[in-house]
């Protein structure tokens, strides 16, 4: 008896690993990610210690995101890179808007920070 319990656990083992198989569609089954884009848009130009408007489109699947989490704008002078200025930006009905001065004449850099529907993503 003893000499076929392992033979029998083998060919047990063996039935049920069989009846397991890999489903081909198994990657649809989870949350298929739906990546945000952004079209920042900055004034052509900018004159020092003026107000400026800051804007981005958000989009998503091709359609236009208007429930976005938070939309923020970091500004910093590329000499500067500690002395950053973070602006909230508001939905005016078609695009997220902020304002902003730029104190000085120079080089600056945007990035848009923004988190909506699950992503989140900082074009420069």
């Amino acid at each position: 008896m003893n000499k076929w319990k392992i033979p029998g656990l083998v060919i047990l083992s063996t039935i049920l690993l069989s009846a397991c198989s890999v489903n081909s569609n198994a990657d649809k089954l989870y949350k298929q990610p739906k990546p945000l884009s952004a079209h920042v848009m900055l004034p052509e130009t900018i004159k020092p210690r003026s107000i400026q408007v800051l804007e981005v489109h958000v989009m998503q699947e091709n359609k236009t995101v208007d429930d976005a989490k938070s939309v923020q704008f970091k500004v910093w002078k590329k000499d500067a890179p500690r002395k950053v200025e973070t602006v909230k930006a508001h939905y005016d009905g078609s695009m997220y808007k902020a304002k902003t001065t730029f104190k000085e004449d120079g080089i600056y850099y945007v990035k848009t920070d923004i988190n909506a529907r699950g992503e989140h993503i900082l074009p420069t």
